[in-house]
């Protein structure tokens, strides 16, 4: 869940000026009182050529348009007091191919925000927690109470106490892919919006194509000139995916954290992380939601299991969440090649990598294939399309109608895939693996 700042009218923040490089000029509001303080930073896109300079990073010229918008943004953030202010600030929604560092830059400005009214996650898991918001809330009512407030909105309700604690959303992969999240996104953000939220977005479609073919569509179709009268758009327009290339070897026994059919090596590595053998492991309970989730065996913040029993099984997002903040490393055995024959698994699996991404979880895989091929939509198309046509024939769907419900073109599918290798990719580089295991549902604070 959201975690509560105290509120925004009583938050601790620092107001400051931008005359020059040192910035001297700023005011702490602490015990209602507002003392003179001094601070000292460079700005984003000075951090971003120090990085170049000592060959951290490959200067990227659409990198560093997106860094100086990102810049002024922080400017008008750091005096920017919400809802009371009259002018509203635009947001940043910034869309492009896998890898290209959106994410990278969103974090860099994320971190440089000097406020604690500040949220940070991956999109579809803010969704989770405005769904799991509206049913507590729900919840607390009585039968009588929700018939005498049949008028009453909930989602209004639940913007509300967003907007309570924080002025900035930060999102990573803003994507909509459920019919549910849909429905009620117009509502939600038009509340945030009108009390002065600010939003910053990446993502890999441009606004005009999220929930493309999605089921009831003509409903969510009002958010989108919503979501660009709020948020400039910014085509990130790269062909390069910079998680694809080359990294050092990892320090680990064997050098790398996925290998072909050797599950004695994850067996190996369990005990190289947490010193006990997989044997001595324990079966845990996850609960969650009233809910409980058994899966794999483990000691401390290390999990083993497979396959089958990580996507085989009927396990949803909340499932991944829950494994995402238990576990900082998750070691999975006999991991097949996936593809449109399986279209559950895979969707599970692309699921799965994005909230484990987002947590920093280590993942280790023992495939069948090497993990660039571990994703192939190519070969199982024909079988695929077999599997579709009685679908429709038992839904009574005409050729256009299957079309238009993106049943034959797996779309998602095709789109998400070069991600979730993306991701795989990444998972292999030590800078990686030295990040925090962030077992928070979300990012609030500095």
């Amino acid at each position: 869940m959201f975690r509560s700042v105290c509120g925004r009218a009583r938050l601790y923040r620092c107001v400051y000026t931008f005359s020059d490089l040192s910035r001297p000029t700023a005011f702490s509001h602490r015990n209602g009182d507002f003392v003179r303080c001094q601070r000292f930073y460079t700005t984003l896109t000075e951090q971003y050529k120090g990085k170049v300079e000592t060959g951290e990073l490959i200067e990227d010229p659409r990198q560093l348009i997106m860094l100086n918008k990102l810049e002024k943004l922080r400017e008008q953030l750091d005096a920017y007091q919400p809802p009371g202010d009259a002018e509203a600030i635009s947001g940043l929604y910034v869309h492009g191919g896998v890898g290209c560092g959106k994410t990278m830059i969103m974090d860099q400005f994320y971190e440089q925000v000097h406020s604690r009214a500040k949220l940070r996650t991956h999109f579809h898991d803010f969704m989770l927690d405005v769904h799991e918001r509206i049913h507590k809330y729900k919840s607390t009512l009585s039968r009588d109470q929700l018939n005498q407030n049949k008028g009453f909105d909930p989602i209004r309700a639940v913007a509300l106490a967003i907007a309570s604690e924080t002025y900035l959303l930060c999102f990573d992969e803003f994507q909509v892919t459920d019919v549910a999240d849909a429905m009620i996104l117009k509502r939600l953000f038009e509340t945030l919006f009108d009390e002065g939220i600010v939003m910053i977005a990446t993502g890999n479609r441009p606004p005009e194509d999220l929930y493309k073919n999605g089921l009831q569509r003509f409903n969510f179709l009002p958010f989108i000139p919503m979501l660009k009268e709020h948020c400039e758009v910014l085509d990130m327009d790269s062909v390069v995916d910079y998680r694809m290339l080359d990294h050092k070897p990892l320090d680990l026994p064997g050098g790398e954290a996925a290998f072909i059919h050797d599950d004695e090596r994850i067996d190996g590595l369990f005990e190289h992380l947490t010193g006990v053998r997989v044997e001595n492991a324990t079966p845990r309970t996850l609960r969650f939601l009233g809910r409980e989730l058994s899966i794999g065996v483990s000691h401390g913040s290390v999990l083993v299991t497979s396959f089958n029993e990580l996507c085989k099984n009927n396990h949803g997002s909340s499932d991944f969440r829950a494994i995402a903040k238990t576990y900082s490393h998750v070691l999975v055995k006999d991991f097949p090649q996936l593809s449109l024959k399986d279209k559950v698994s895979l969707r599970r699996f692309i699921i799965m990598m994005d909230l484990f991404n987002d947590r920093a979880v280590k993942l280790v895989l023992s495939c069948h294939v090497p993990i660039t091929q571990i994703i192939d939509l190519e070969t199982s198309n024909e079988k695929a399309a077999d599997d579709l046509r009685l679908l429709m024939d038992d839904l009574k769907l005409t050729m256009d109608e299957a079309k238009a419900m993106n049943l034959f073109t797996g779309e998602d599918e095709l789109f998400a895939h070069k991600r979730a290798l993306s991701r795989l990719s990444e998972m292999q580089c030590n800078d990686y693996w030295e990040l925090p295991h962030r077992q928070a549902s979300l990012e609030s604070g500095s």
